[in-house]
């Protein structure tokens, strides 16, 4: 596993240098079928992060934003977001990442998420931690929801999913509330400049690498139903002290 998440680390380096090459550049900007925008730099990334799975682990299977599912042997899955934030790099915004994570059978069990922007990078493997460029991380103390910092990527998605009502108290019984949202969300969560990160909607490639860097940095990461699950279509990320809180706010609200 070691060699795994070495390898992934070097990854999320390359993968973050590619991406810098078109960052606040002129590159045309489609959208996809559910129109969210793509462009050169996610494909390029994408296709560079699997040449090198394949030739380094040709055995393992991959999943991809850009290129869908690559059936493997191996038991072991790469889990391919190459911009998580897209919106944010075609506006030139710094906080956009580069997801890669490593499935063991159906457990998430390392996650490396890089800001080459900002020059910041969080990665976990199950059992060894969580650290933030090289260094042991974890998430903060707060012990009340009163007190908390809370993140979503689009609070307005809360509402659109779950109603105004559960919205609109989570806003009155937490402290403050920002939208430094998309992976960096859960990046400040795992370093304790955040308490929570809620997203409405999301996709395998954007949960896989995010359950193992919360989980090691001691947060939880799991459904409005409480599971921790791989295939989760949504997220409630915290440092664990306030989450049945969290989950309470919102589940007597629908």
């Amino acid at each position: 596993m070691k060699e795994l998440y070495d390898f992934a680390l070097e990854l999320a380096g390359a993968a973050g240098k590619n991406t810098l090459k078109y960052f606040r550049q002129e590159f045309e900007i489609e959208k996809k079928a559910d129109s969210s925008p793509v462009t050169i730099a996610d494909r390029s990334t994408e296709e560079l992060l699997r040449t090198e799975i394949e030739k380094r682990f040709p055995d393992d299977g991959i999943v991809g934003e850009e290129f869908g599912v690559k059936e493997g042997r191996s038991g072991r899955r790469w889990i391919l977001d190459p911009i998580d934030g897209t919106k944010s790099f075609v506006r030139g915004f710094p906080c956009y990442g580069n997801m890669i994570a490593v499935v063991d059978g159906d457990e998430p069990a390392i996650g490396v998420v890089n800001f080459p922007a900002m020059s910041e990078m969080v990665s976990a493997m199950v059992g060894e931690g969580c650290y933030y460029n090289g260094e042991h991380c974890q998430v903060s103390d707060v012990s009340s929801a009163a007190a908390a910092t809370v993140l979503s990527s689009d609070f307005r998605d809360i509402a659109r999913r779950w109603g105004e009502k559960p919205l609109i108290e989570l806003f009155e019984r937490t402290g403050l509330q920002r939208t430094w949202g998309d992976c960096y969300g859960y990046m400040m969560l795992a370093v304790g400049r955040a308490d929570v990160m809620i997203d409405a909607y999301l996709h395998i490639w954007d949960v896989a690498a995010l359950i193992p860097v919360v989980t090691e940095a001691g947060g939880l990461c799991t459904t409005l139903e409480g599971e921790c699950k791989l295939e989760a279509d949504h997220l409630f990320a915290s440092n664990a002290l306030i989450h049945a809180e969290l989950l309470e706010i919102m589940q007597s609200n629908i």
